[in-house]
């Protein structure tokens, strides 16, 4: 089993223009060159590669190019949908395939759930997993508009300790990401937000799963080699520089355009109801990449 830690680029999901088809030729090249740059493993199909937006078929295409050219990558899936037996299907197929782990959202249009209700849902996705699977929760309200709870992890934990593997914390709260790394030392805890790695490192996260790391894993990379405050200041403020690079850009669509300037690789685009960047954008994105010296 590879090891889940370190840093993970939450991958984008390459489309022709206008979004009409995946670029299934285009995955291998990313995966290479985020290897080459010391990235640990990938998340595939999480928000930042527009799982929501694809199909199960395609999913499971991406899937197949994913493991299929994964070289020494760990690989996580993201696999939650929001029909329950959709999840179980993408979950059963991701880890038979050879992915070592999922990566299970909340169900994501009914809003306002009860605790039970969300208990039920995990409970049936887990309970159809074999035993010794690796399951990974997603916290990421601001998207799903369901918040991953203490009192859902602690009921999950008692039943399915050998397959609840950690949490994907995305929230933006540092309370939040403290509190899942102390209550669970027994899972493995990773950052989901870009800003906040090195309080993630310092507070025993295992890793991130980071946007940034799409283009520059080895940005995330020294933040959890630094060993010291100003180490760790430094480290955090290259990621905070890219972060701000593209922050008033449409996502995934700046990190797709970096890919290009940065690592050379072929352009790939969106699927609506995301848009690419538009000419001026993209110009303007080219203009500050090199007055800032990136690569």
């Amino acid at each position: 089993m590879t090891p889940l830690a370190g840093t993970f680029p939450a991958s984008v999901t390459p489309f022709s223009q206008g979004g009409r088809r995946l670029d299934l030729d285009w995955i291998g090249g990313h995966l290479a060159y985020l290897e080459r740059r010391g990235a640990n493993g990938v998340l595939a199909l999480g928000t930042n590669g527009e799982g929501p937006s694809l199909s199960l078929a395609e999913r499971k295409q991406v899937i197949d190019a994913v493991l299929g050219q994964r070289g020494r990558l760990a690989v996580m899936i993201g696999a939650g949908c929001a029909a329950l037996p959709e999840t179980i299907e993408l979950c059963s197929y991701a880890l038979e395939s050879g992915a070592d782990a999922v990566l299970i959202v909340p169900p994501f249009y009914f809003k306002a759930v009860s605790g039970e209700g969300l208990k039920a849902y995990y409970q049936a996705v887990l309970a159809a997993l074999p035993s010794g699977r690796k399951v990974f929760l997603y916290n990421i309200p601001s998207f799903s508009g369901v918040e991953i709870t203490v009192e859902l992890v602690d009921f999950l934990l008692d039943k399915f300790a050998d397959k609840l593997a950690g949490v994907k914390d995305t929230s933006g709260r540092l309370p939040t990401l403290r509190q899942f790394v102390s209550r669970y030392p027994s899972l493995a805890v990773f950052c989901g937000s870009d800003g906040l790695v090195a309080q993630g490192y310092r507070l025993g996260a295992v890793g991130a799963i980071s946007a940034v790391a799409n283009v520059f894993p080895d940005f995330l990379n020294a933040v959890a080699r630094a060993r010291t405050s100003k180490e760790r200041i430094e480290a955090q403020a290259a990621i905070d520089r890219v972060r701000e690079l593209i922050k008033d850009l449409p996502s995934p669509s700046a990190i797709k355009h970096l890919l290009r300037i940065v690592a050379g690789l072929p352009q790939t685009y969106v699927r609506p109801p995301l848009r690419d960047l538009t000419a001026a954008e993209a110009a303007e994105l080219e203009r500050r990449v090199g007055e800032m010296g990136l690569e």
